[in-house]
């Protein structure tokens, strides 16, 4: 079920004017670059993408923007690993401000697949998170797919009664290869015993239902094994930030289990002050009763 591991990492570089650049690094097998858990920006009048094989026979690809970036970056998708990015300077007399923030969203394991919650160790016997899982989505669906329809209550108690059967004949005698599959081929395993007594293209109607919770299965499942780390490099001093500050570059690494029920909430703040500005004033305010006071004796002489 789960892929090899993959490695993502994100470097954003601020420039003084408050623009930023951004290269997206992520190495792993072919599979796990091909799929879409942790998209890369994909707009080729925008960014520009590389692919290249490591030493390790890795497939490594980057992505990197082709001008500087300004403000709030969103990157939203059903199938793919949410976040936002956004950089902001606030200009002053005397010092500029640079404010990073970074939230990556939740995937929401503890609402969708709240029985797999202690068992997110992808070291876990894979039974253990699958059932609950492929269990949540094919009841999921099956309650979507009887909205707004009338459908007897008895028959929909009867659907239910056998799947759950079905599950807890799997659960019993650890028939993983039961349910290792698309949860679209196991419902129709799961009704067989009843197909004469379902609706008329009752599994043409659930499967597009299907589809969409196992995109969201897969998705979830496929960055059980990816790590990410987020560097980014401010202008001036560091001021706040809730990461590691390495010389200057604050980074962030992130796992599964930290996005899998709470949102990643990064952010910093650096300050450049304008020193020859605080001289010149400190000058003017000194020079300024001493140039008074030449103009006062003049004027008495």
């Amino acid at each position: 079920m789960l892929n090899s591991c993959t490695w993502n990492m994100i470097q954003i570089s601020v420039l003084p004017d408050g623009n930023y650049s951004i290269v997206y690094e992520s190495s792993g097998n072919t599979l796990d670059i091909e799929n879409n858990d942790f998209l890369h920006p994909e707009d080729s009048a925008t960014w520009f993408t590389t692919l290249k094989k490591d030493s390790n026979n890795d497939i490594v690809k980057k992505t990197i923007n082709v001008e500087p970036i300004k403000g709030k970056l969103v990157f939203l998708d059903e199938e793919s690993l949410n976040y936002i990015i956004n950089v902001e300077k606030n200009e002053y007399f005397f010092w500029d401000e640079y404010y990073f923030s970074s939230i990556i969203y939740d995937l929401e394991i503890d609402k969708k697949y709240p029985s797999i919650v202690n068992f997110l160790d992808v070291e876990q016997d894979e039974i253990s998170w699958i059932l609950p899982a492929k269990k949540y989505i094919i009841k999921t669906s099956l309650s979507e797919y009887t909205e707004g329809i009338f459908i007897d209550d008895i028959f929909i108690e009867k659907v239910d009664n056998q799947i759950t059967t079905y599950f807890d004949y799997v659960e019993k005698d650890s028939l993983i290869d039961k349910i290792d599959i698309n949860s679209s081929l196991i419902i129709k395993d799961a009704l067989n015993p009843m197909i004469t007594e379902l609706p008329k293209h009752f599994f043409d109607r659930i499967q597009p239902i299907i589809d969409f919770h196992e995109s969201e299965f897969e998705k979830n499942t496929a960055l059980m094994n990816d790590y990410f780390r987020f560097n980014i490099e401010l202008p001036g001093k560091m001021q706040h930030h809730n990461g590691d500050n390495e010389e200057g570059i604050l980074s962030w690494e992130i796992d599964f289990n930290e996005i899998a029920t709470d949102n990643f909430e990064m952010y910093g703040k650096s300050i450049i002050i304008k020193k020859w500005r605080i001289l010149l004033s400190i000058f003017l305010v000194l020079a300024l009763p001493l140039y008074r006071l030449k103009a006062i004796k003049k004027i008495i002489s």
